[in-house]
Parts: C-alpha cells; structure tokens; sequence
C-alpha cells in the first residue's frame, strides 16, 4: 500500500474507531448516568435508543449525500457534529440534555460511516476491496471490544462524563489527517438532485420501524401501538418504493434498487446478524444477574469473541479473494450458528470458561461473513454508489438486528415466564401475586435479586431463585435458537444466490 492509502485508512480508521467504541463503551456508563441525574431506565435506556435511531434512519440519506456532494465533505461535517454533541452530552446537566446529545452523536455517526466506506473502497483497487473491508470491520471490532473496557475504566477511575470527552481529541486527529492526506472525493456523475420526498418518506418509515421493534417486547405485538408504527412503517416504505421506482436518480437510484446481487447481500446481512445482537445482549445480562458479574467484567467476558472478530476480519481478504464471496460468506454463518448452538448446549449455566469455545466460534465466524458480505454488496455497484451502498448495507444490519432482538426477546419473553409459573406452580412454594410479579420483573426486566430477597427472605430465595435461574436460560436458548435458524436461512441466500465473484461494473437500470 502507498504512504496516501495507509494514511487515509489510519484517518479513517480513527473515524470509525470513534463510532465502533461509543455504541458500546455507553453501555457500562448508563447506570452511573441514571445515578448522577436521579432518573430512571425507561428514561436512560434513550441515550442507546436515540443514537440507534438517529444513526439507523439517515444512514441511506447521508450515504446519497456523500455520493452527490463529495465523501470527503460529508465526513468532515460528520466529524464536527459527533464531536460538538460528544462535547455537549459530556458537559450535559440533566439527562434529556445527554439524550439529545446521543440523538445528535447517531446524526453524525450516520454521516461518518458511509462516507469512509466509500473513502476506503475508492481509495484501493479492486482486487484490495475485500482488505479494505477486512480492516474496516477489524478496526470496528476493536472499537467494540473496548468499548465496555474503556468505558468501564473511564466510569470507574475518573467519570462517566470522559466516556463522551474522549471522542473530541480522536474527532480532531481524524479531521487534521483526512484534511492534508485524503484526496478529492467527487465520484458522482453528472448532477443529481437532493431528493426530499425519499428523505422523508423512508426516514418516517425507518423511525416507525425501528421504534416499533425497540418497544414491542414491552407494549406486545399486538398493541395498537405497535401495530400502528408498523402500518405507519409499510404506508410510508410502500409510498416510498412508487415513487422512487419512477425516478431515475432518487433517493436510492434504480441500479442500486433492482440489482439483484446487492440486495441479495442486504437481506443475507439482515437474516445473519441477529445472533450476534442477541449475544451481547443475553449472555451479559445472565453474567450480571446470575453469576454476580459487574458491568466491567461481563464487557470483557465477550473480548475474546470481539478479538476473534477483529483478528479475522484483518485476514479474511485474502481467503475472500481465493474462495469467493459465497464460500466466505457461508462459511462464516456455519461458524457463527455453530457457536450459537455452542452457547445454548454448553456455555450457559457455566463459567467464563464454558463460554469462550463458543465466543470463538462466533468470532471467527463474525469476520468471515460481515466483511465478505459488506464487500459482495459494495461490489455489486458502481464505484460512484460506493457511501449509498455501505449505508444501505449497514441498514440492513441495523434494521436485521433490531428485528431479530425484537422477535428473540418476545420468545424468551414468553418461554421464560411459562417455565418459571409451571416451575413455581409445581413446587410447594407459596408465591403470592407482588412476589411473582417482583420475580418475573426479574426474569425479563430490570429488576433486582435483592428486591427478591428482600421480600421472600433467605431460605424461600434460595429455593425460588434455583426456579429464576431455570426459566432464564430456557427463554434465552429459546431466543438464541431463533437468531440461530435466521442465520441459517441466509446461509442457504447466500451459496444459492450469491456469485462467487461479484461484477462491480455500473447495472443498467
């Protein structure tokens, strides 16, 4: 590589390092926000809602933009706007103020990820873009990996408020380095125009969605309230789909829409993904609830898969380049879903050793698959479609994880709870209506093993929670399960469908 392409990969790998970290690093911090402003989870759990939001809604907006206005442009506007609202939650006093500032932070995070896609991929050759995307999503890894680390030790040895200061200096270093080393990004052909009727109609559409599945394990899929972000959602998705099938340079032009290969990618990424959400959810919370982990050691009980993820994705260029996107990608949900199942038979109920076969399994099978399919599909188009395309994919992800957790959580949900009122029905214990509802708050909520001991006393606690404990790990293998068949229907998408060498030359609308 030249001193101009590592420079630009190490600028932007500073980006996403900034973007890849702050999903995760927050996480350890929520629960000495909530302390420090007296509020409560459902109000907190926004500051991960929000950014989620804001980040999975514009993705596909900015990544047009980029491709019409100059990469280049949007990543530095992306830049200053994760920075400014990183500056602006750090110094927040109260907790709407941080709220707003992590909707703000998903904004600029939404600029940022699809204008260094499109950097990286233009940056190298065509026989370099599976090692683009190879470090791309290694460097995201690390960030991941650290996240609960850095944001652990930051909340514990100085404040909460440094989770957010520090993504100001690496914003900084970022921007000076893609000023003097990135070249000009202008790759969109002839004019386009801002097309605000798609901005608007899939940005309502993605914001119904997305808070739809966030809330349905809560209000019930079949709530009027759900149901209703969801018509809103097909309304506003089906109005946008008409509308833009007549245009011949939208919001999403037609040679990105119709071509088969690359929406072929987004729907495997969709079905693939969920298990790895579901993971990071589940397994912590069992760490913390059941085997009395703190936030910081559960976060570094998913670093060997995070490593593995990292490791393999830096290396899986060249197996993609010799064995082809459909052997790659297929190979690396075999692995996953194996070490999904692993998890489900053998690491739950167990010690971090248990764990860890499984959580390298994952890994490995997490680096073969993200960066092969996020390369089949960037490949699939024209290099001119580059931002649009890693936006779009990375939607797909956003949008397959939250729906998969959606759909895994209302089946541990119900699993859980069946399990654990047989379990208590059977047993000779007497449970009255405020105990049941504390312990089931407990299974599927937020609630505390000391609020159970507290109101049961020892010696019916030790009984009971033996019951909890039970009906917890029935409901998560049940969920694991699920994202484990999903995973295996793209599987089967991708050795049918999937070209083992994609063509990445303009398709004809």
């Amino acid at each position: 590589m030249t001193r101009k392409q590592i420079l630009t990969f190490f600028a932007m790998g500073l980006g996403i390092l900034a973007v890849a970290m702050d999903i995760t690093a927050i996480n350890v911090a929520i629960p000495a926000i909530e302390k420090s402003f007296k509020t409560d989870v459902e109000t907190i759990q926004w500051l991960v809602n929000g950014y989620i939001l804001s980040f999975g809604v514009l993705m596909v907006t900015f990544g047009r933009l980029a491709d019409i206005f100059g990469r280049k442009k949007i990543f530095f506007m992306g830049l200053f706007v994760f920075g400014l609202s990183s500056l602006a939650g750090a110094l927040s006093t109260s907790a709407w103020m941080i709220i707003a500032a992590r909707v703000i932070q998903g904004v600029g995070g939404a600029m940022l990820w699809p204008s260094i896609i499109g950097i990286l991929y233009s940056a190298v050759s065509e026989n370099q873009k599976s090692l683009a995307g190879g470090l791309l999503l290694a460097i995201a890894g690390v960030g991941n990996a650290a996240g609960p680390l850095v944001g652990g030790a930051l909340t514990e040895f100085a404040s909460w408020r440094w989770v957010l200061f520090v993504n100001v200096p690496v914003c900084v270093i970022a921007g000076i380095i893609t000023y003097l080393e990135v070249g000009k990004q202008e790759v969109q052909e002839g004019k386009s125009d801002v097309d605000y009727f798609g901005i608007v109609s899939i940005s309502v559409s993605l914001v119904a969605l997305l808070y739809a599945l966030n809330v349905s394990p809560s209000w019930g899929w079949t709530s009027y309230k759900t149901i209703s972000l969801l018509v809103i959602f097909a309304l506003f998705m089906a109005l946008f789909l008409i509308v833009e099938k007549r245009k011949d340079d939208g919001l999403i032009p037609s040679d990105v829409m119709g071509n088969f290969q690359f929406m072929i990618a987004g729907f495997v990424m969709f079905t693939y993904i969920p298990g790895f959400f579901a993971i990071l959810l589940y397994v912590t919370q069992y760490l913390e609830k059941f085997l009395n982990y703190t936030p910081l050691e559960a976060g570094a009980v998913l670093v060997p898969m995070l490593v593995f993820f990292s490791g393999t994705s830096a290396m899986s260029a060249k197996i993609y380049n010799e064995i082809g996107a459909r052997l790659a990608i297929f190979i690396g949900i075999v692995l996953s879903v194996l070490g999904i199942l692993g998890v489900v038979l053998f690491g739950l109920n167990s010690s971090f050793y248990g764990l860890i076969p499984a959580f390298i399994l994952c890994g490995v099978g997490l680096g073969f698959a993200v960066p092969s399919i996020t390369t089949a599909g960037i490949s699939a188009v024209s290099e001119s479609r580059g931002s649009l395309a890693g936006g779009i994919i990375y939607m797909f992800q956003l949008v397959g994880g939250a729906f998969g957790l959606a759909m895994a959580t209302t089946i541990f949900t119900d699993l859980a709870q069946n399990d654990l009122i047989k379990r208590l029905s059977d047993s000779s214990l007497n449970i009255s209506k405020s105990e049941l509802s504390e312990i089931t708050n407990f299974v599927v909520g937020s609630g505390s093993s000391q609020e159970i001991l507290d109101s049961l006393g020892q010696q019916k606690f030790d009984t009971v929670f033996a019951h909890v404990e039970h009906a917890y790990i029935t409901g998560v293998s049940g969920g694991l399960i699920f994202t484990a068949i999903l995973s295996s229907i793209g599987a089967v998408l991708a050795i049918l469908f999937i070209k083992s060498k994609v063509d990445n030359s303009p398709v004809s609308g």
